[in-house]
């Protein structure tokens, strides 16, 4: 009878332990439960501020003033910045749109490879402004053809009829994706 009422008296302290874990456990589960509710509650603040945000990307978008085919003297800077600035295009490809391309090989071969690591380096031009032989250039920098950076600046020259992007605004982007430029 003693063994069975130390027994039970073991079993009983046991019983207490296990009912203590769970009751501890309960009130740290309501307490998350209790705080997920004012953020279902905010849900539809945060889908507003979305459509915001949606609203915003769409004005951005809008507002370059490219259109292909409309002025061929914007359309040949673009061409020039999209294919100067491409990671999946070799030197050779590139190097009739870049002023003094000259030694800028090693420089194109380790922009290639740093774009392999992002998905591909490429460009969409934002903006062209073209006052005679020059041209800024406004445009944005994609990784795996999403937009990256805040958008960025650059030049292009016309030299022989063929527009051309700086030699300074490519070595600032080949510095800003991690490579070097003589």
């Amino acid at each position: 009878m003693v063994a069975l009422a130390l027994l039970a008296a073991a079993c009983g302290g046991t019983a207490t332990t296990t009912t203590a874990a769970p009751a501890t456990a309960a009130p740290t589960t309501a307490a998350p439960t209790t705080t997920v509710a004012p953020t279902t509650t905010a849900a539809p603040t945060t889908t507003e501020a979305t459509t915001t945000t949606t609203e915003a990307t769409t004005t951005t978008t809008a507002a370059p003033a490219i259109v292909p085919g409309e002025d061929p003297e914007v359309d040949a800077v673009v061409l020039a910045y999209t294919t100067a600035l491409d990671s999946v295009l070799g030197f050779e490809e590139k190097a009739p749109y870049i002023e003094d391309s000259a030694g800028l090989e090693d420089t194109v071969a380790q922009y290639n490879v740093n774009g392999e690591f992002v998905g591909g380096i490429g460009v969409l031009p934002l903006e062209v402004t073209i006052d005679g032989d020059t041209a800024v250039v406004s445009y944005q920098l994609l990784f795996g053809g999403s937009p990256s950076y805040s958008p960025q600046t650059g030049e292009a020259i016309k030299l022989d009829d063929t527009w051309k992007v700086t030699r300074e605004a490519f070595c600032a982007l080949m510095v800003l994706a991690r490579g070097g430029c003589p």
